[in-house]
């Protein structure tokens, strides 16, 4: 029964981690564990306060892109209407300079 209770003894002794190894969770205190626990509660907490923050950004951006729409089509049908001034001020003979 000694020796048994020895090997037993021999389990408590702890061996050292692999470099970047993780403790397992008979080693951690309940502390520890309690904040790991609640670091992670918070960042899913801001994860949820990320998505509101997007889909209201998402929301605004909509909005501008509607508003956006008309006025590309405006400004480039103005942008046809100033060519063609310009065309007809012209007149013929600048539009094709190798006739003269």
């Amino acid at each position: 029964m000694t020796g048994g209770l020895q090997d037993l003894a021999g389990f408590s002794e702890r061996r050292p981690l692999a470099p970047g190894a993780f403790p397992l969770p008979g080693a951690l205190s309940a502390a520890q564990l309690a904040a790991i626990s609640s670091s992670v509660a918070a960042q899913r907490r801001s994860i949820e306060a990320l998505k509101t923050q997007l889909s209201s950004f998402d929301e605004q951006l909509a909005v501008l892109e509607q508003i956006l729409s008309p006025l590309t089509e405006w400004s480039r049908t103005w942008a046809e209407v100033e060519q063609r001034l310009l065309d007809m001020s012209r007149g013929p003979a600048a539009e094709d300079p190798d006739s003269s």
